[in-house]
């Protein structure tokens, strides 16, 4: 059930995501969060390649790359949700 769930709302923030991208002045507000997410694959790659040389050292740099796409993954989806939360309750 939490398998199914989790494709759910994978599937609906990457739906937002990919609205956002397309508008031109949405990519704006994203682009921050996908350096961040970058950043948070280059720390988690520093660490499988050290990992291969010392012994205990890829546990480290996993754990600051989860916290850092944990970090960047919960404010996107706050952004995400005042952009949806805009469109619903501000009147044109």
């Amino acid at each position: 059930m939490g398998v199914i769930l989790g494709a759910v709302v994978f599937l609906l923030i990457l739906g937002a995501v990919v609205g956002l991208v397309e508008k031109g002045a949405g990519s704006k507000a994203i682009r921050p969060y996908l350096g961040l997410l970058l950043i948070a694959a280059l720390i988690a790659g520093m660490g499988v390649v050290l990992g291969f040389m010392f012994r205990g050292v890829e546990e480290y740099f996993l754990i600051a790359a989860k916290g850092v796409a944990v970090f960047t993954a919960v404010v996107l989806c706050l952004q995400l949700i005042g952009v949806v939360a805009k469109k619903f309750f501000v009147s044109q």
